[in-house]
C-alpha cells in the first residue's frame, strides 16, 4: 500500500492572537466541551497541533484554539498546510 505524502514539514508555535477562526465552521463547541479540552491540555499537554492555511486561518482545531484561549495560552502548536484550494479546505473541514 503506498504511503501518503507528508503534508507539513514542521510543527511551529504560533501566537493565539494571530490565528483566524474559520467563520463558516459548522462545528460548535459548548462551554462544557471547551472545558473538557482545556482539562485534557492541562493534564496531557497540547498533543495535537491546530491546522491552518498559509494565512493563519484554521482548517482544523477550533475547539483546541478555544480551549487554549480559555487557559490564557499565548501560543499553540500549529501545522501550516499551504497550497490547498478553497474546495480542498472545505472538503477537509
Amino acid at each position: 500500500m503506498p504511503q501518503a505524502p507528508w503534508a507539513a514539514s514542521a510543527v511551529e508555535a504560533r501566537a493565539v492572537a494571530s490565528l483566524l477562526p474559520y467563520a463558516g465552521n459548522a462545528r460548535t463547541h459548548s462551554p462544557e466541551q471547551v472545558a473538557q479540552i482545556a482539562a485534557s491540555i492541562l493534564e496531557f499537554g497540547f498533543v495535537a497541533p491546530v491546522l491552518v492555511d498559509e494565512r493563519g486561518e484554521l482548517i482544523a482545531g477550533h475547539g483546541r484554539l478555544l480551549a487554549a484561549q480559555s487557559l490564557g495560552l499565548e501560543t499553540v502548536p500549529t501545522i501550516v498546510r499551504a497550497g490547498l484550494t478553497a474546495a480542498q479546505k472545505a472538503a477537509y473541514r
